[in-house]
This record gives structure tokens, C-alpha cells and sequence, in this order.
């Protein structure tokens, strides 16, 4: 369904009309309206001196928030873009006084044009060039027995921030958060078609040393008594 049109633009239909002398063809153009809203709103301002008919009644159920209910939504996901639809329902309740069913709150935010999509928290750049000529490279390697993983992960007090929010159509979803990370650990574990064969946990990050150290006290020592045993 598409948006309502604002009584503004509704009065510019009016002036366009009355002031300009513009035909309503031109006007629909204008406006991008249909043309026969463009119709409606000349009749009513002729019939009724108004933009909209004050005798008309909307169809259909009553929707149960008011004006600043939508407001109070609207800033709670300015706020805190990340909360999730029973969060919102919650702090409505909390707040407002106001109790709603997740598909009534899910379309409010459609009424407020909110999209749900990725929390952005920051830009990721890769050189496309260098990736493409990795790729070349490795693509001579078939078989996938020769190749060992390695790949580092973390957890901090971050890993649990959301990744996803609210915001309206066609705007990014940013949220400020804590940089802050608490107490960090890491782990390194080696992956081969085997599944995980080694495997190095600190507390912190893993440093040039610790990778190194991994790599020759673990992975290499493995690898030479698998290719012993092999040859035995």
C-alpha cells in the first residue's frame, strides 16, 4: 500500500491548480499522485474548502496507537535500533501503558517505513585486485587434502552486540556502541579435512610468537608424524 499523501502536498495540488492554472495531467506528474486523487483533492477543496473531506470516515479497524505512540517507537529506535519486536512491545507496555500484538507492532513499523537489515557499525574495504590474483594462484591446488586452515577467533564483552536493527527505508543502520572489550581470548585452531587437529586457546590476542610457536610446536610435529606414519 502506498503512503499517505501529506495534506502539504495536497495543498500544493491546490495551488498548482487554482494559482498556476496547471492542468491536473500536469499535476499528477508533478505530484507523482494518480490522477484521481489529484481530482479528489480539487473537489474537496472546491466543495468543502478543505484538501480532504472533514465528513469522511476511514475504513476499516481502528489502529491502536495513538500519534505519540508512534513517536515514542520512532524514538526508542533512534535510540537503540537493535531491539527486537517483543523488546519494543515490552517498553510500549513499560512506558506507555499501551499493549499491542507483535503483528500490530510489525505493522506500525511498517506505517513508519522501517526496514529491519544489517547493523552497521563499520565500513569493510578489500582490494578486489589483490583477492582476484589470490584466487589464481590457489586454483592450481586441487586436491584438498594438501591444505591446512588457520584462523583466529575471538570473544569479548562485544561478541554479544546485536548485528541487526531498525531504521527507515533507504537509511543506514548505525548504532553507537562500547569499544570497550573486557577481558579478550582468543583461539587458534588448525582445520584440515580431517576436521580440527591442533588447537591453541590464550587469553588476549594470538601474537606473531604465539602463531609461530602454534605453527612449530603443533601443526608441523603433527604433520611430520602423520607423513612418518604414512611412510611406515
Amino acid at each position: 500500500m502506498s503512503p499517505p499523501v501529506s495534506v502539504d502536498l495536497k495543498s500544493r495540488i491546490v495551488h498548482w491548480y487554482n494559482a498556476e492554472g496547471k492542468t491536473m495531467e500536469q499535476i499528477r506528474d508533478l505530484s507523482g499522485c494518480s490522477l484521481g486523487l489529484v481530482y479528489n483533492v480539487i473537489r474537496n477543496y472546491r466543495d468543502f474548502g478543505s484538501v480532504t473531506n472533514p465528513f469522511a470516515h476511514l475504513t476499516g479497524r481502528h489502529f491502536s496507537l495513538s500519534e505519540n505512540d508512534f513517536t515514542f517507537i520512532n524514538s526508542l529506535l533512534e535510540a537503540n535500533p537493535s531491539f527486537y519486536l517483543d523488546e519494543i512491545q515490552q517498553r510500549l507496555l513499560d512506558v506507555r501503558g499501551v499493549e499491542i500484538s507483535i503483528p500490530t507492532l510489525s505493522r506500525a513499523l511498517k506505517k513508519l517505513n522501517m526496514s529491519r537489515k544489517t547493523l552497521t557499525k563499520a565500513a569493510a574495504e578489500r582490494d578486489e585486485a589483490v583477492r582476484a590474483a589470490w584466487e589464481g594462484m590457489m586454483a592450481e591446488y586441487t586436491d584438498p587434502d594438501v591444505f591446512i586452515a588457520l584462523d583466529e577467533s575471538a570473544v569479548d564483552s562485544r561478541t554479544a552486540q546485536r548485528t541487526h536493527g531498525w531504521s527507515p527505508v533507504g537509511i543506514q543502520c548505525v548504532r553507537r556502541m562500547s569499544f570497550l572489550r573486557g577481558v579478550r581470548y582468543s583461539i587458534l585452531p588448525a582445520l584440515t579435512t580431517d576436521g580440527i587437529i591442533a588447537l591453541e586457546i590464550v587469553e588476549g590476542s594470538i601474537t606473531k610468537d604465539h602463531f609461530l610457536c602454534f605453527l612449530k610446536e603443533q601443526v608441523v610435529s603433527l604433520s611430520l608424524i602423520s607423513a612418518t606414519r604414512d611412510l611406515k
